[in-house]
């Protein structure tokens, strides 16, 4: 039985060839046509890898992924760095989540984010209302009229 990447003919990695993840060498950064067939020249950087015959389209977001990961902005330095890609189900397109490849980065957990979570949710810039249980605030008193 064949399944969608299977019959899938594309020269550039799509979403699902990053499920599960998968760690690829650079091998170099072009730019080249990615347009479909009989339609405007659309130039794009794609990126390959050594243990890949599919290119990655880059974007903007994977671009900066990448230069944080080698620490390097120009292109012709990645070959040889080591990254991971993955299917990221959060990636937006045309305001809908769609999913899509990204570059991964290795996580910092910011400083109180453990202690919050286990904390219950405050509205910013308001100050805790003991009182106050999920979507059913306490009705108001004389000295904290509703308007």
């Amino acid at each position: 039985m064949a399944t969608r990447k299977d019959i899938k003919d594309s020269k550039y990695l799509d979403k699902m060839d990053c499920e599960p993840a998968v760690k690829v060498t650079i091998d170099r950064c072009v730019e080249e046509d990615v347009s479909m067939e009989n339609k405007p020249t659309k130039l794009k950087h794609v990126l390959y890898f050594k243990e890949l015959q599919k290119g990655m389209v880059l974007n903007l977001t994977n671009w900066d992924r990448i230069e944080s990961i080698t620490k390097e902005s120009d292109s012709d330095n990645w070959n040889g760095a080591v990254i991971t890609l993955y299917n990221d189900p959060t990636v937006e397109f045309g305001g809908e989540l769609v999913g899509g490849i990204r570059v991964w980065v290795q996580q910092v957990i910011p400083a109180g984010i453990e202690q919050a979570q286990q904390q219950p949710p405050q509205r910013a810039g308001l100050s805790p209302n003991p009182d106050y249980v999920g979507d059913n605030p306490p009705p108001p008193t004389d000295d904290d009229p509703p308007f």
